[in-house]
């Protein structure tokens, strides 16, 4: 069952928009932290059938009444392809984390009391009003109010629209 809600929303009205909590404009595309790298990247990498296998295997090499090989001999391999992955893992994300503070601290042109104020990306809110360059990038879902173009006609490149 779809039910929908209405949304209110004042423009240039922080306090009347912060009773509705809406999202803020913060992007976050990373998938870890310092403080759950390590055990969401083994859940991760424990889901691929190859590596729960050698897990699986090593278990049972444990038991010397049915091995005839011992633990480290898949405990090594199995090491090293967890490490080699999650080095890959932590430099992607780290780049993500990277990503992700240059595009929220960008400027942007925000009207305030009457005034152009400029601020960062990932401070716009809901109701705020943004005064756009040329060939500016926009991070958040806006409402184009006005264009200074002849005929009010405005180019938008979508590129990076992810939903």
């Amino acid at each position: 069952m779809n039910i929908e809600h209405e949304r209110y929303l004042q423009d240039n009205n922080k306090e009347f928009n912060s009773i509705f909590v809406y999202p803020n404009n913060t992007i976050k595309t990373s998938k870890y932290s310092v403080f759950n790298f390590l055990p969401l990247n083994l859940f991760e990498q424990f889901q691929r059938l190859a590596n729960a296998y050698f897990l699986i295997l090593l278990f049972l090499q444990l038991i010397p009444q049915i091995s005839s090989l011992t633990w480290y001999t898949t405990m090594t391999p199995l090491m090293v392809v967890l490490s080699i992955t999650a080095v890959k893992d932590a430099i992607d994300d780290l780049k993500r984390h990277q990503s992700d503070d240059r595009v929220n601290n960008l400027p942007v042109l925000l009207l305030v009391n009457g005034k152009m104020k400029e601020d960062k990306w990932m401070n716009v809110q809901v109701g705020d009003i943004i005064k756009l360059e040329n060939n500016q990038p926009v991070t958040a879902d806006i409402l184009l109010l006005s264009s200074s173009e002849p005929y009010s006609l405005t180019y938008i490149e979508t590129a990076d629209l992810d939903g």
